[in-house]
């Protein structure tokens, strides 16, 4: 009998980036691994849901682009392509930004899960980059999310706040749930003035698919609003691994045998 021919489709997914604590560098993350995995041949759209201090497009060097963001889509201000930015660097990277303020934000959530749904139609990946805290803007940047990913740093604060962060994930019913470490310093970790990254899954039980060292290149970069890979960092091929780790980490969700 001749063996079966199995064929493998690729699932669209909406990856929620979020933090119980700020300045953990997650909006640096989500650009660079949004950036990485668009040279994967990845159609990527990247939507800033921290409404009121919108940096995803500076970091991204595209400020002037935005003429529209995501609330006027959202209350149909906008057709969702006068507000999609195309980054012209990278053809198969695009960014939705965020709203310089939203007071009414969960009453939105609804339409928000309607439009992950439509965008997921055109895209392989839509990153959300989701306000740091976790209050009514985390709930709503989570609930169209397929699978989280906690930024965090190895300090104690921000490490108790992404256990309290995978907690209320874990309570929305997300299965794949998922750390990147950033700002390490593997010296600091040798003195023991830093809490090392085995210890950080022992405390967050959960796995961490990446740790990105401390490196000064990243704040020139923000400065710039250019992406690590284009300042020849060290930081690039970290990255590179990182978006690689996303596309093969999980096979629920990546891939279904027909």
């Amino acid at each position: 009998m001749p063996e079966q021919t199995r064929r493998f489709i690729f699932v669209s997914e909406a990856i929620v980036f979020t933090s119980g604590k700020g300045g953990v560098g997650k909006t640096t993350v989500i650009s660079n691994i949004g950036v990485e995995l668009s040279q994967l041949d990845k159609k990527v759209i990247m939507l800033d849901t921290d409404m009121g201090l919108r940096n995803l497009d500076l970091v991204m060097g595209i400020e002037d682009k935005v003429n529209y963001n995501i609330l006027d889509i959202l209350n149909r201000s906008c057709r969702i392509r006068q507000a999609i930015i195309r980054n012209k660097k990278y053809p198969n990277l695009y960014v939705i930004p965020a709203a310089p303020s939203m007071d009414t934000l969960c009453s939105y959530e609804a339409r928000f899960k309607i439009l992950i749904e439509e965008l997921k139609a055109s895209f392989d990946y839509c990153l959300i980059d989701s306000p740091a805290g976790i209050d009514s803007g985390f709930w709503f940047s989570v609930s169209p999310a397929d699978r989280a990913i906690v930024v965090t740093t190895p300090h104690v604060s921000a490490i108790h706040d992404a256990r309290r962060c995978i907690s209320l994930l874990d309570s929305a019913h997300l299965d794949d749930i998922s750390v990147i470490v950033n700002a390490y310093d593997k010296h600091m970790v040798r003195r023991h003035q830093m809490i090392s990254d085995n210890d950080i899954t022992a405390l967050l039980s959960t796995r961490i698919i990446g740790t990105i060292p401390y490196d000064k290149s990243v704040i020139i970069c923000q400065n710039r609003g250019i992406p690590v890979r284009e300042a020849k960092s060290r930081l690039s091929p970290v990255f590179a691994r990182i978006s690689g780790q996303i596309i093969h980490s999980s096979d629920d969700m990546r891939g279904a045998a027909v």
